[in-house]
């Protein structure tokens, strides 16, 4: 082998041990905030309104912060490595626990009471736990009378 091969090699070996360190080092809110501003691109949602549910949900200990370590290292590394080409293992637990994050974040705010309009900007309003709320229920006909 050449010292310029050996030399490129490893540095590519480097520069991949340096971003995966990075992904794993990375810190899981700002993961779960780049999920939230993605996920409803569609919605009027600013992001201060996600920050508030982050902040909030760093004190309540609520799913975001209560996922076990393994789950938050899953999504880090299917968020990064996902494309169209081939799938990751364990990919469907991958979109379980990204939809459980955004639904927790959406059934915190304010968009279901408001009819699902999306051209109303969303408000956050607390950390939904049907433990403390057990009477709310966003889907209710209330909310719905003409369907």
């Amino acid at each position: 082998m050449k010292r310029r091969n050996f030399i490129w090699l490893l540095t590519a070996g480097a520069g991949g041990v340096a971003a995966g360190g990075y992904v794993f080092f990375e810190n899981f809110e700002s993961l779960v905030r780049k999920i939230l501003i993605k996920d409803t691109s569609s919605l009027n949602i600013s992001a201060a309104e996600i920050d508030k549910y982050l902040l909030a949900s760093r004190k309540n200990k609520s799913l975001v912060n209560g996922l076990p370590f393994p789950n938050q290292q899953l999504l880090k590394w299917h968020y990064y490595l996902d494309n169209p080409l081939f799938s990751l293992p364990y990919n469907t637990k991958y979109t379980v626990d990204r939809s459980r994050i955004v639904g927790d974040f959406l059934l915190a705010t304010d968009f279901f009471n408001n009819k699902m309009d999306t051209k109303k900007p969303v408000k956050y309003i607390d950390v939904y736990d049907p433990y403390q709320k057990p009477c709310s229920n966003p889907f209710s006909n209330l909310f719905y009378p003409d369907a």
